[in-house]
C-alpha cells in the first residue's frame, strides 16, 4: 500500500535523486507500456497503489533470473513541485546495517547495544541500483537514467526493454556536440590558447576527441589537456568548456567516442604571417604544391597547367 506522510522522508529521497540528475537522458519508445503506467499513475490519484504494484510485478518478472540484482525494494514517487509533477523510479539495493544505541549503567559508565537491519534505506548512493527520473510534461515524456550495472553512461539492456526507451543522443551526435563545445571553447577563449596550437586547432581538437575513448562528464581534464596544452589550467577555460556542454545539453552526459562522428576535412589550410593563405588537399602535397624549408624561411612552391582565376579577391 501507499506509505503514509511521505513529505516526512522527503528531503531523504530528493537528496538521493539529485544524483539520478546527472544521469543519462533517454526517451520513451511510443508504444512503451510502462510510460502509460507511469502517467496514469502520476496523474490519478486512485490508480497510484495498483499501478505501482503491476510496474514491480512487471520488474520482478523480468529481472528475477538476473545474478546481479540484489534483493531490495522498487519504489515508484511522485514529487510536487509548485505547479510541476515529476515521477521517479528506484531500485533500492538491501543492505546490512549495523545500528546501535546506548545505556547508562549504574556507575554512570555507557554500554553499547547493537542492532542488525537487513531491509532499510541508507544514505550510501551505491544502494541505488537503478533510479529513473520522468518529466510527463515534455513532449516526448522524457526521463534521466542511472544504471550501477551499466557502463559507458548506458543503462543495461533489461532496464531498456523493462522502460521501452531509447537514449536520447546517439553517440555520433553526442561525439559531434563534444567536438563543437571545445572549438566554441577555443574560440570564445582564443586569448589563452597557445599560438602552437591555434595554427592547428582544428586537427588538434578532432585528435583529442579520437583519442579520448569514453567522455567523462565529470573529469575534463584529460580532454582539455590534450585539446588546449597548458590552457587547461585557465578557469576561464574550464568554465567556457563547461558552459557549451550546458548550452549543447551533454553536460551530464557520459558515452563513448563515435570515431564515425570524427570527419576530417577534406582540404587543409596554411596561411603565412604575411596573410597568404593557401587551400589544398593531401593529394596535392609533393605533386601540385610543395613546403620547403630555406634556414628561417618558408617557401611554398606551387606547379599548375593553367589560371583558372585571376581577379580581385572579396575582403
Amino acid at each position: 500500500m501507499e506509505v503514509e506522510t511521505p513529505e516526512d522522508y522527503s528531503k531523504f529521497f530528493l537528496d538521493r535523486l539529485r544524483e539520478t540528475i546527472k544521469g543519462t537522458k533517454y526517451q520513451f519508445q511510443g508504444d512503451s507500456w510502462v510510460k502509460d503506467q507511469v502517467k496514469m499513475a502520476l496523474t490519478s490519484q486512485h490508480a497510484f497503489v495498483d499501478t505501482s504494484e503491476r510496474l514491480a510485478e512487471k520488474f520482478q518478472e523480468l529481472f528475477q533470473s538476473d545474478k546481479r540484482l540484489i534483493p531490495g525494494a522498487l519504489m515508484l514517487l511522485k514529487i510536487k513541485n509548485k505547479s510541476k509533477t515529476y515521477g521517479a523510479m528506484i531500485k533500492y539495493d538491501d543492505m546490512s546495517v549495523i545500528s546501535y544505541t546506548t545505556e547508562t549503567l549504574e556507575d554512570g559508565k555507557s554500554k553499547p547495544i547493537l542492532n542488525q537491519f537487513l531491509n532499510n534505506f541508507v544514505q550510501d548512493k551505491k544502494a541505488i541500483q537503478k533510479s529513473v527520473l520522468f518529466d510527463i510534461d515534455c513532449p516526448r515524456f522524457s526521463m534521466v537514467c542511472t544504471d550501477r550495472s551499466g557502463s559507458k553512461g548506458d543503462i543495461t539492456e533489461k532496464l531498456k526493454i523493462y522502460l521501452q526507451a531509447d537514449r536520447l543522443f546517439t553517440g555520433t551526435l553526442l561525439t559531434e556536440r563534444l567536438i563543437a563545445a571545445l572549438e566554441e571553447t577555443a574560440r570564445s577563449q582564443s586569448a589563452l590558447i597557445p599560438s602552437e596550437i591555434r595554427r592547428r586547432l582544428k586537427s588538434k581538437i578532432r585528435q583529442a576527441v579520437k583519442d579520448t575513448v569514453e567522455f567523462d562528464p565529470e573529469n575534463h581534464e584529460q580532454i582539455l589537456t590534450a585539446a588546449f596544452g597548458e590552457a587547461h589550467k585557465e578557469e576561464k577555460v574550464r568554465k567556457a568548456f563547461a558552459a557549451s556542454l550546458k548550452k549543447k545539453k551533454i553536460s551530464n552526459e557520459k558515452f563513448e567516442i563515435s570515431q564515425e562522428a570524427i570527419k576530417q576535412g577534406s582540404k587543409k589550410i596554411k596561411q603565412t604571417y604575411e596573410g597568404v593563405r593557401v587551400i589544398y588537399t593531401s593529394n596535392d602535397i609533393n605533386k601540385n604544391i610543395f613546403f620547403e624549408d630555406d634556414g628561417a624561411k618558408k617557401i611554398i612552391r606551387i606547379v599548375t597547367d593553367q589560371y583558372v582565376l585571376e581577379d580581385e579577391a572579396d575582403d
